[in-house]
């Protein structure tokens, strides 16, 4: 009789530790620019409650160009850190992108709020 080992909870703790230390990784780095980009997101949020949706395809770009700024600026400034998250798994590319669609999807949901709000 054969005895075979499993070790599936193991996995899964291992996994889930995992994937719980990227998610604090990447709130670290998000803190890096989450002021500059508040400021961008609350200042657009009062415009689009004076004016409404018709000048939400302004603040979109003007949130696009400011976050384009913000990525040049954290590029140019901070490189040195890219080499923390590169030691612990996580490239620069993945950073930006995680951190990119979290602050945009913040932004389309607090300027859809508004407009319900207004």
């Amino acid at each position: 009789m054969e005895i075979r080992h499993t070790s599936v909870s193991y996995l899964g703790v291992s996994s889930h530790k995992k994937k719980m230390r990227t998610l604090r990784l990447i709130g670290t780095f998000y803190k890096s620019y989450v002021i500059a980009s508040s400021i961008i997101t609350i200042s657009c949020m009062r415009l689009i409650y004076m004016y409404g949706i018709d000048i939400f395809t302004v603040l979109f770009w003007f949130k696009i160009v400011t976050l384009g700024i913000i990525v040049y600026y954290i590029n140019n400034y901070k490189k040195n850190e890219f080499y923390y998250y590169q030691s612990l798994g996580l490239s620069k590319l993945f950073l930006w992108i995680s951190t990119i669609i979290i602050d945009l999807s913040l932004f389309i949901i607090l300027l859809i709020t508004m407009l319900q709000i207004r």
